[in-house]
């Protein structure tokens, strides 16, 4: 063996290693900064808002007009109650409704009339009060006429007797003229017996509307299992209508990426199985905040954590609202990857 051979790297050498190092750390650096820019995460699913479609009135269906899966439009019916008892309450409310008006016009007339005699008693009231006033003057005349003779004692008793009878004619007439405007009708308890009349006329024709239910958005029918002759009860669904108008993906992302992720962020979506059709859409909320581990309540999501025997950091749902989602692909709860791009 040669006692001169060198066993250590050659110069060439050791520059080859210094480059080969250098490129991995500038590499490592790089990544780190793209993903500071572009946070990424495949903990992500695909959701869109549904509704449960629970009739308002309860009875018996008659038509079916939808199937699982099925696409429908805003404002089309989905299925029909048995509308005849609503239509006979309609109709009795009708009725009770004509027979109030009825009774509040013949209660007019007759308060008509009856404001007529009052205005009568009301005159004769004032004619009898006329009378005794010229009874009384006629009798304060002649009293002192008497004793000098000018007036004989019958004209005093006749002018008494006509002042006694003019006051009782006057008691007579007030009180005439007072059962007069007692016995006037008054319509106002009619009045408010026609609106309420009224307002259950308008329920009925309300939830005579309701027995037909109509899709309020455009959505997709899931979870049906009923058939025509089901009794359908008021306010407890009967499946579930998906609005397929907004599509959101719902991104669980690391809370120390959370820095590089702002509101209107650009984003792109790819659904598992359709990789090669990516979706654009836009940061419209960032979590506020989940359910602490171990801990329970209502309000907050709760977000597991895939370790718990060592720290690592807790993650936030990010929602991205999708761009011009549409088709087949889109399905609730689909698994998803997302992408951020800040800044884009």
């Amino acid at each position: 063996m040669n006692a001169h051979d060198n066993t250590g790297p050659t110069p060439r050498g050791r520059l080859l290693m210094f480059l080969s190092f250098a490129l991995a750390a500038a590499s490592i650096v790089a990544t780190v900064l793209v993903t500071n820019a572009r946070p990424r995460t495949h903990d992500a699913y695909l959701f869109a808002f549904s509704a449960g479609m629970a009739p308002e009135v309860s009875g018996r269906i008659v038509e079916l007009h939808v199937t699982n899966n099925i696409a429908v439009r805003k404002g089309q019916p989905l299925l029909v109650i048995d509308p005849e008892p609503f239509r006979l309450r309609l109709s009795q409310a009708q009725a009770q409704v004509a027979a109030l008006q009825a009774e509040i016009d013949l209660t007019g007339r007759q308060v008509t009339s009856q404001g007529s005699g009052a205005n009568a008693a009301a005159r004769q009231v004032d004619r009898a009060a006329a009378q005794l006033t010229l009874a009384r003057s006629t009798l304060a005349r002649l009293e002192p006429l008497l004793p000098p003779g000018y007036v004989t004692t019958q004209q005093v008793d006749d002018a008494k007797a006509k002042e006694r009878e003019a006051a009782a004619q006057l008691a007579t007439a007030v009180q005439q003229a007072s059962q007069a405007k007692e016995a006037i009708g008054d319509v106002a308890s009619l009045l408010a017996q026609l609106k309420a009349a009224q307002a259950a006329e308008a329920l009925a024709a309300r939830d005579l509307r309701l027995t037909t239910v109509l899709a309020p958005f455009d959505g997709q029918v899931v979870g049906l299992n009923i058939a025509v002759g089901t009794f359908a009860t008021a306010g407890h669904p009967l499946f579930t209508l998906i609005d397929s108008g907004r599509w959101y993906a719902v991104a669980d992302f690391r809370e120390t990426d959370l820095p590089g992720i702002h509101m209107d962020d650009q984003a792109t979506v790819w659904l598992m199985g359709y990789e090669g059709q990516p979706m654009r859409g836009r940061v419209e909320s960032l979590g506020a905040g989940v359910q602490p581990q171990g801990t329970s309540g209502p309000g907050l999501p709760s977000v597991d954590r895939n370790l718990n025997w060592v720290i690592v950091a807790q993650r936030f749902p990010v929602w991205i609202r999708l761009e011009h989602a549409s088709g087949a692909m889109l399905r609730t709860g689909a698994t998803a990857s997302v992408r951020v791009d800040h800044g884009r």
